[in-house]
């Protein structure tokens, strides 16, 4: 709900959407409302013609570019971090603990494959989730056709 529409917040909002256009669009759409929010909530006890009130209220905030570039803030996609999760599946699923370690593998890759889904543009490791996934269900094939062995061919001792 617009409260206060005043032609100077409404210029800075069209500048801070031009300049947060590097955004997703929904994270570029949540700020501007923030911004829209917290401008409103400033001028809320302004009378509706107070143009230094509203003058005020933008400077303190700074420049839309500034608000623009502080809101970009995903890392590069080669500083993405490693998700420790993915790594943790390939360990578990190459030291196997007996068949533990593949269970443990099937755990964290699927945790792991989750969250860098939630979280593309800050982490990476995708192919190690999948890679101790695949392993782990491996191991757990290994450890299925080692019971029924055993099974099928008792020690007669």
């Amino acid at each position: 709900m617009n409260v206060h529409t005043d032609p100077l917040v409404d210029d800075y909002l069209r500048r801070l959407q031009a300049a947060a256009s590097p955004l997703p669009a929904h994270r570029r759409e949540e700020l501007v409302s923030e911004i829209r929010d917290h401008v409103q909530e400033a001028l809320r006890r302004a009378p509706a013609d107070d143009t230094a009130a509203v003058r005020n209220a933008l400077e303190r905030l700074g420049s839309p570019e500034e608000v623009a570039a502080a809101a970009i803030d995903a890392p590069p996609s080669d500083q993405r971090r490693i998700n420790t999760l993915a790594i943790a599946s390939v360990a578990a699923a190459v030291l196997w603990f007996a068949g533990l370690g593949a269970v443990l593998a099937l755990v964290f890759g699927y945790r792991a494959r989750r969250q860098i889904r939630n979280a593309p543009d800050a982490e990476t490791g995708s192919g190690l989730a999948v890679a101790g996934i695949a392993l782990g269900w491996i191991g757990v094939a290994i450890v299925v056709a080692g019971v029924i062995l055993i099974a099928l061919h008792p020690n007669k001792h």
